[in-house]
């Protein structure tokens, strides 16, 4: 015999569909290796912006799959549903919403064993640390440094880790020392529902002034062939 859902899944579920049906866009957020306290601040920052529930996958696509009736199309959030997720509603429209997630974003240091986002450069130059041990670990971590005129320095600029390859162990913590920061945490907007359509991520970022730009000398194209004709 099947055991009934536990009262709190219920209430769940209920509280996540409450946001599905009130809202007239709606994201599936990734925020996967956010710390709790920086989660929890952006939701702060975020409060009468949007409202935003993190959840356990199986209640997420639960909740969605009990709106379909109500919003077609609304299941097609669930196949974005991967690693720890939120659903977002909002009233603004979804290139805004996209927006307004993407500005969550701030960089953050490298713990060692991620893969580098971008390429990890160093510029030579004068570095705040005073001639001493600093010098041999920057050394040990692959960083070119050196004690010049009794100063730290680098010796040379250089890539110290390529775009897709891992970032050392070792290398983390002078990365941080040096103040550079490699990582990127924030919420990752997936995709959002409005009107019986799901936009993936890749249709919401565009360059809205090159959009209107391109959209503006199409139109003018037009006119002039027209009074050409």
């Amino acid at each position: 015999m099947d055991r009934e859902p536990a009262t709190w899944k219920k209430d769940y579920v209920a509280d996540l569909r409450k946001v599905l049906d009130e809202s007239p866009v709606i994201g599936i957020v990734n925020v996967e290796g956010i710390p709790a306290p920086q989660l929890q601040k952006m939701r702060e920052n975020l409060r009468g912006k949007i409202t935003l529930l993190v959840a356990k996958n199986n209640l997420l696509q639960l909740a969605i799959d009990g709106m379909e009736k109500d919003k077609g199309g609304i299941s097609g959030l669930a196949e974005l549903i991967d690693g720890q997720c939120a659903i977002v509603g909002s009233t603004d429209n979804p290139f805004k919403l996209f927006k307004i997630m993407e500005a969550t974003k701030t960089a953050a240091p490298a713990k060692g064993g991620e893969v580098a986002p971008d390429d990890i450069n160093i510029e030579a130059g004068e570095t705040p640390f005073k001639p001493g041990p600093i010098v041999g670990d920057l050394q040990q971590a692959g960083i070119p440094a050196a004690i010049e005129s009794g100063k730290g320095v680098i010796k040379k600029s250089r890539t110290l880790v390529k775009a897709g390859d891992e970032i050392p162990v070792k290398m983390a913590p002078m990365l941080t020392k040096l103040e550079i920061f490699p990582m990127e945490v924030g919420m990752d907007l997936r995709g959002v529902y409005e009107e019986g359509i799901v936009f993936g991520s890749d249709v919401l970022a565009i360059d809205e002034e090159k959009f209107m730009g391109d959209f503006m000398g199409s139109i003018a194209k037009s006119v002039v062939a027209m009074l050409g004709s």
